[in-house]
């Protein structure tokens, strides 16, 4: 009995581990999802018909807006609303833009999209109506893009550099002329734009074709892209063929680039009279200790739009600016903020009791243009 009752507390102190748990079935494993990466797209916008004081309202005359070079992913690109009066002449004013309160969210900044529509013409029957307009993005991958759009994004520059050189990557594949051993031009040939008609705010654009034969001498020339000015596709066909490079082995399809920038400048609507604004308490005129920083809206200035603004401001006795705000600007509102910028960045000089109520009246004019067909680099 002893000898059985050891051996059962032997086997007593014995214990067995609990089975492991069953190991999933690979088949149930969580699956990984695969974020598809941001790469470049074009992106262009679209407005066909305009909300004013209730009513559909088509325009009488539209510019596109550039071409924009944006990264997407999953997501559309946005929506952007303009929101503006219509003058008596037809055009714009007040033009102020906002994203879309709904729709796709892939940002896009569409630079452009004020400065196009503020060359756009509505009807006299919207005169002095507050008014809305929708613009959707269209967008297709870069690399999925036609020749054409490429061709226009590259000659009228309308890329960032990084991006830049993609688009010029993906023109290089066509044809024999790029990569390494490319022609190396010794004479490059000009159009003369004063020769070519040009509507203001809207550049023109022509893309040359051409062969070079063993003597470096450009054969076949012809036009590839353009918006359709035959003037400048006749002067860029021209000058293409004029042109020289160092012999070397023959090549084909290759390109050059030709534009005629938008010289003429496009006028701003009139400005109020100074009554309309008067100041109360500030020097006439403010002595500026800091130099003002002058620089024009870039986006309109590539189309030559001129506008203005009107911006009151208060200044500090050691000449800082305060209560910065804009009371009108025009054609859009993108001028006051240009303003505005200015005038919070500036310094006046110190005076004992500073100023309130001070008026700056920002006139943004372009000034005489020398912009030949630079010396833009074939494709």
């Amino acid at each position: 009995m002893l000898t059985l009752l050891a051996a059962a507390a032997q086997t007593a102190t014995i214990s067995v581990p609990p089975p492991a748990p069953p190991r999933s079935p690979t088949h149930l494993a969580a699956p990984v999802i695969q974020t598809p990466p941001y790469r470049p797209h074009l992106v262009d916008y679209e407005g066909a018909t305009a909300q004013c004081g209730g009513q559909i309202v088509t325009p009488l005359a539209a510019v596109a807006p550039f071409t924009q070079v944006a990264r997407l992913g999953v997501e559309a690109a946005r929506s952007y609303e303009m929101g503006f009066t219509v003058g008596e002449d037809g055009r714009p004013l007040g033009i102020t833009q906002r994203v879309a309160a709904s729709g796709p969210k892939g940002y896009v900044q569409a630079t452009d999209l004020a400065p196009a529509f503020s060359l756009w013409r509505f009807p006299a029957s919207a005169v002095g109506a507050a008014c809305t307009m929708t613009f959707t993005a269209r967008s297709v991958p870069l690399d999925r893009a036609a020749p054409a759009d490429l061709y226009r994004i590259a000659a009228l520059r309308m890329a960032n550099p990084s991006e830049f050189q993609t688009i010029i990557q993906q023109i290089r594949k066509s044809g024999d002329c790029a990569g390494p051993g490319r022609p190396r031009m010794l004479l490059r040939a000009f159009i003369d734009d004063r020769r070519i008609p040009q509507t203001p705010g809207v550049p023109s654009y022509a893309v040359a074709s051409f062969d070079v034969d063993a003597d470096g001498v450009p054969q076949n020339p012809g036009i590839v892209a353009s918006d359709g000015n035959r003037v400048l596709e006749a002067a860029a066909s021209d000058a293409a063929a004029r042109s020289r490079y160092v012999g070397n082995a023959p090549r084909t399809r290759c390109t050059i680039p030709f534009r005629r920038a938008a010289t003429d400048p496009v006028p701003a609507p009139p400005m109020p009279p100074k009554t309309d604004y008067p100041e109360a308490r500030c020097p006439e005129p403010v002595r500026w200790a800091r130099p003002l920083n002058l620089e024009f809206p870039d986006a309109f200035r590539r189309r030559a739009i001129e506008g203005w603004a009107i911006v009151r401001y208060d200044l500090a006795p050691w000449g800082a600016t305060g209560a910065v705000t804009v009371l009108a600007s025009e054609p859009a509102a993108e001028f006051g903020e240009q303003a505005r910028r200015m005038i919070i960045a500036a310094r006046a000089e110190a005076a004992p009791n500073g100023a309130q109520g001070c008026i700056a009246r920002v006139h943004y004019r372009m000034a005489g243009r020398d912009d030949p067909d630079d010396d833009a680099p074939g494709f």
